[in-house]
């Protein structure tokens, strides 16, 4: 900025001290207006219209104007005298500078015009004089050596005076200004000076016989500059042009090389060229990302140190098969895949794939190499694998459920009929209840098959957790080196909860913790009330909770892996499957809880499950004997296609008073209720079991049962085969439910209630 104000500065001084000068000439000279008016005012009027009469000359960096005002002057300097000349310069300067300006001059550049030629007129004349020139008086030996001199002075006057100009305002130098921008001017001005001299001896003399040899050297002088001009314009046109070009192309190269770039940085495969011998060229940042390699370090080292490759299973070292890509064109197929070690130590399955790059002569140049990480792909086909076949496993899981159930209602309900002797001895009854007892705890077994079938929804129902806790942990740890404490608050809140799927999750959790403690160990477990905040993973949430806390001594579970240890999958133990935990953890989800863990390695690792407290109240579970078992009457419909089931099941009912009717499947039960109907003798229930394999289900049958009596009383029975539909039996239209296997007295209590229910209805 000073630079700057200090230029200004000193070409302002400059400016001003050529104006100054070029005035006080002039003022002096106005005087010697008037001696010879006529032939002043003609030569003025000459010089005016030779300085309005520009001549744009082309030159090899741009275009340079000429004015052939000296020539004028130069007659009037040789004719009317030296002070006339100074005059007719001064208005000729300002002709110049105004006349055809493109853009409107500032005063101050008028003055400066007029007052540069009044100096170099005034540097011509004193020259002239100097060398003995007379004026006014021209003679026919005209003095050749005034005459040059006057236009050496004239030249050299006005090219440094603009020059200096130049060079002050823009930094340059003063003889490297003046040399490229005006030295190429200085025979115009002596080849003007010549002809003028012969024109005014021509004019003085009389001698028009002269006119022709003046003329035609001009006009060949002019000619051959006219041609010169020419093909130094063409040469400009064609220079700019190949400037221009020369130009577009580095621009469409910078163009491309930028797309290119650009291309590069946005794809997500990592991207390695290299030469004929193998060296990297070039790899963009996924590639610098994947080999751990930034470009500046490796640039030039052979592809097999910057992409360390090893075989899919990681045994062995793969090398990049540069000579064959550059033979064949392409990437073998048998190599295309393969593993990477990245840098912070993960394996990585890669997909790899190259082509030999060729020039614009079709010669090879290198080769392109593209690196695709397929890791995360892999993954998901595995899964995808595991997911069929855990889903031809839930089919099959589902199956054997419903079928062990099936098997299981068969032998409960005899062991019930077979109770209800009451001949048998005391010690008999006695066997026969822990036999009923042990085949409705081997119902929890059919859960864990149930968890890989299709259903899976929570059947809730309003209960106090703390018994099934007990009896679970207990259970999970027998017959093992750990021992357990169960602590039950007194006064724990009810939750809402299916006792089968809870009972699994805790005993999942317990079973983690007994493999923890391999040389044997103690589980504490807790249920407690818990009032906590809102929390983001449950929107909504009620902020009290009952929680059930597992803690074990075992050792641990590392901080990498406790983020992960409900995902599917994922297990540390060789034979272990990865879904204990991540069923677990789907189960509270459905719950609308919350399952935690924290661990610290060697002193074990306790997990938290919360579930919400239930709005319902339920009371505390008493501690009297057992109510008798309900008896009824009336005619009671069962419909299953398990032969055995139905006889039971008609025996059992047969036993509470009731009397039963079988059926096979839906239509022959929709086909016997309607015979009911027409005899008058119509069924009081209708106990249907859910599927019925190649035949109408119960679902099906009571849809038709309602349009016939909208007030069916039905019951739907299930090997939990469909959970999902068994959990909204009541939106199908079902009035209750039982859960194969199910005792004499869960039978007689879902009826008792049910037709208790519906007296109720119809007295009201």
């Amino acid at each position: 900025m000073a630079s700057t104000t200090r230029t200004q500065r000193w070409l302002m001084l400059y400016v001003g001290s050529v104006i100054a000068v070029g005035l006080a000439l002039l003022l002096g000279a106005l005087p010697t207006v008037g001696q010879r008016p006529w032939a002043f005012a003609g030569l003025l009027v000459l010089a005016s219209a030779l300085s309005a009469l520009k001549i744009h000359v082309p030159l090899a960096r741009g275009w340079a104007t000429m004015s052939t005002s000296f020539a004028a002057l130069f007659v009037a300097m040789l004719t009317i005298g030296f002070e006339p000349a100074l005059v007719i310069a001064a208005v000729s300067g300002w002709v110049q500078s105004a006349f055809h300006s493109k853009t409107r001059s500032p005063f101050w550049r008028h003055l400066f015009n007029s007052a540069m030629l009044v100096l170099s007129v005034g540097a011509a004349g004193w020259t002239f004089a100097w060398l003995g020139g007379q004026f006014r008086e021209i003679t026919q030996e005209l003095d050749v050596g005034p005459l040059i001199g006057a236009t050496a002075a004239y030249f050299f006057a006005n090219s440094l005076i603009v020059s200096t100009a130049v060079a002050v305002s823009t930094g340059q130098r003063l003889w490297r200004c003046w040399h490229d921008n005006f030295l190429w001017t200085a025979p115009g001005y002596f080849l003007t000076a010549a002809v003028v001299s012969l024109a005014t001896l021509v004019a003085q003399y009389r001698r028009w016989d002269l006119v022709l040899f003046v003329l035609i050297p001009v006009a060949f002088i002019y000619h051959s500059y006219k041609v010169y001009f020419g093909r130094l314009h063409d040469e400009q046109k064609r220079v700019q042009a190949m400037a221009d070009l020369h130009a577009t192309a580095r621009e469409d190269l910078a163009a491309e090389k930028e797309r290119l770039a650009v291309t590069l940085r946005s794809i997500g495969d990592a991207v390695i060229t290299t030469d004929l011998q193998g060296r990297v060229t070039m790899l963009n940042v996924v590639a610098e990302q994947l080999t751990g390699r930034p470009q500046d370090k490796a640039l030039g080292k052979a592809i097999d140190d910057v992409l360390c490759l090893w075989d899919p299973e990681g045994t062995t070292v793969q090398e990049v098969p540069i000579a064959r890509i550059l033979d064949t064109g392409r990437m073998p197929d048998s190599e295309t895949n393969a593993s990477l070690i990245a840098p912070d130590g993960a394996r990585l399955s890669v997909n790899l794939t190259g082509a030999a790059m060729s020039d614009g002569e079709g010669q090879k140049v290198g080769v392109v190499l593209v690196v695709r990480d397929v890791t995360e792909s892999v993954r998901l086909t595995q899964e995808r694998v595991r997911a069929s076949k855990l889903e031809s496993l839930g089919v099959l899981a589902g199956g054997i459920a419903h079928d062990f159930n099936n098997v299981l209602t068969a032998v409960v309900g005899n062991i019930a009929l077979a109770g209800s002797d009451e001949t048998l001895s005391r010690e008999t009854a006695t066997w026969l209840e822990e036999a009923e007892r042990a085949c409705l705890r081997a119902r929890t077994l059919t859960h864990q098959l149930l968890t890989f079938s299709r259903g899976g929804d929570p059947v809730k129902r309003p209960m106090h957790i703390g018994p099934l806790v007990d009896a679970t942990v207990r259970f999970a740890v027998s017959g093992s080196n750990v021992r357990c404490t169960v602590d039950v608050a007194h006064d724990l809140w009810a939750v809402e909860a299916d006792e089968g799927q809870i009972e699994q999750v805790v005993h999942n959790i317990v079973l983690n913790a007994k493999q923890a403690m391999p040389r044997g160990g103690q589980v504490h477990v807790t249920c407690s009330n818990a009032r906590l905040a809102p929390v983001a993973e449950v929107p909504g949430a009620p902020r009290q909770f009952v929680r059930i806390t597992v803690r074990d001594h075992g050792v641990g579970i590392p901080a990498e892996h406790i983020e992960r240890i409900f995902d599917p999958y994922f297990t540390t133990k060789p034979s272990g499957t990865g879904l204990g935990l991540a069923v677990s953890h789907a189960v509270i989800k459905n719950h609308g809880g919350l399952l935690h863990a924290e661990s610290t390695i060697g002193a074990g690792t306790t997990f938290h499950i919360l579930l919400p407290r239930s709005t319902k109240r339920v009371p505390a579970v008493a501690a009297t004997p057992l109510a008798a078992i309900p008896h009824g009457a009336g005619r009671v419909l069962v419909m299953d296609d398990d032969r055995s089931i139905a006889t039971v099941t008609a025996s059992m009912l047969r036993t509470l008073g009731y009397t039963p009717d079988i059926a096979s499947d839906g239509e022959m039960a929709v086909e016997k209720y309607v015979q009911a109907l027409e005899i008058g003798e119509p069924y009081r229930a209708v106990v249907m079991d859910l599927t019925v394999p190649g035949g109408m289900g119960g679902a099906e049958a009571l849809a038709q049962l309602r349009e016939i009596d909208p007030r069916v009383c039905a019951v739907v029975m299930s090997g939990y085969a469909d959970t999902g539909l068994l959990a909204d039996y009541q939106q199908v239209g079902f009035a209750g439910r039982l859960a194969k296997p199910f005792s004499l007295r869960d039978l007689a209590v879902t009826l008792h209630d049910l037709l208790a229910d519906a007296r109720r209805r119809v007295t009201n």
